[in-house]
């Protein structure tokens, strides 16, 4: 019988707080939607419902977690009648702009176009695009992370991708 050492957990966590938080937050697009996904993950690990194994990579296993906690949320929601509490506009917070000009900085047009076209992704290419472009994983480890082949993996990748170049052509070269 493993023991689980939670303190050890939580300093193995750390590191990986920032990236567990940025991919709950580009599923949810919901800041406090985000924290309460990682909490939730978190807290299942450590109370032993999604059983960590030490030695592992924890941040594959943790961003898998999240994942599950996120598509289990989704299903439970198309069963609830009402969707009280939760923000109409999904919590986006408009854009600061240039005070002088009231028109938004360039940075700020170009990230807001990348998050438009990122939200307009469904939510199956959104996340291979998120894994493997932002959080640095391999195509193994995205396909361990959902729980599909290596090639549905490229695949979805490949169509993700393209649809975001066709999305943000005007930033083309």
């Amino acid at each position: 019988m493993s023991f689980f050492d939670r303190e050890q957990f939580y300093r193995d966590l750390l590191p990986h707080l920032s990236s567990l938080y940025n991919f709950a937050h580009w599923l949810t697009r919901n800041r406090d939607e985000a924290e309460d996904l990682v909490h939730d993950a978190i807290s299942s690990v450590v109370t032993k419902r999604n059983s960590y194994f030490p030695g592992t990579n924890l941040r594959a296993f943790l961003i898998t977690v999240i994942r599950r906690v996120f598509i289990n949320r989704l299903r439970r929601k198309r069963y609830e009648v009402t969707s009280d509490g939760y923000p109409e506009d999904g919590g986006n917070i408009p854009a600061k702009g240039n005070p002088a000009t009231s028109q938004p900085l360039p940075e700020e047009m170009v990230r807001r176009d990348i998050k438009r076209a990122m939200e307009d992704l469904s939510e199956d290419y959104r996340t291979v695009v998120i894994l493997a472009d932002i959080e640095g994983f391999s195509l193994q480890e995205i396909s361990e992370i959902m729980e599909i082949p290596v090639g549905t993996v490229k695949s979805r990748l490949w169509r993700a991708r393209a649809a975001l170049r066709e999305k943000l052509i005007a930033y083309q070269g």
